[in-house]
């Protein structure tokens, strides 16, 4: 089994236990012995409330993919994650919460990411004129760590996920 920790940037999530999370794993594949056994590791969200919101939508099942940065990911050595990579979701204070099965993976540009793309994401951001503007910021933010700008030819990865285990 192969676990890759993908968390750009700081905060508590960072460096999660790997005791909490061998036990976690454990129980999600008891519950879903299918689950490939390679997995990744990650953080979603800004602080602890949009954290917390966040997963309440991908339990509702209101939110069904994710947004990453190739940028970043090369930047900071995480791996692309493939179809049918499990991720599990950590809560903002790095405890595992839920684990969500990624589907067809599909690249595109920042540029061109529109209501089909974001209508995937979170109720209050699905609508294009709130998605862009908040990721526009929030990837700034992100990528200043790296040298570079969110801009148009920005190449952004749109995750399609599954939920598929949450205790």
């Amino acid at each position: 089994m192969n676990r890759a920790i993908c968390i750009a940037g700081d905060g508590p999530e960072k460096n999660p236990d790997s005791a909490l999370l061998d036990t976690f794993w454990c129980n999600a594949l008891e519950a879903k012995p299918n689950l490939p056994a390679d997995h990744q590791v990650r953080s979603i969200g800004i602080d602890e409330e949009t954290t917390g919101l966040i997963l309440e939508f991908i339990k509702e099942k209101t939110k069904t993919a994710t947004f990453s940065l190739p940028w970043v990911m090369e930047a900071e050595g995480h791996p692309r994650a493939n179809n049918n990579t499990p991720v599990i979701l950590l809560s903002y204070l790095g405890l595992p919460e839920l684990v969500i099965q990624i589907g067809e993976v599909r690249e595109t540009t920042f540029g061109d990411i529109g209501i089909d793309e974001t209508k995937l994401d979170g109720p209050p951001v699905q609508d294009p004129n709130i998605w862009i503007p908040l990721h526009r910021d929030y990837w700034n933010g992100l990528l200043a760590n790296y040298g570079k700008r969110c801009i148009d030819d920005m190449p952004v990865l749109i995750e399609p996920f599954e939920l598929v285990y949450m205790p």
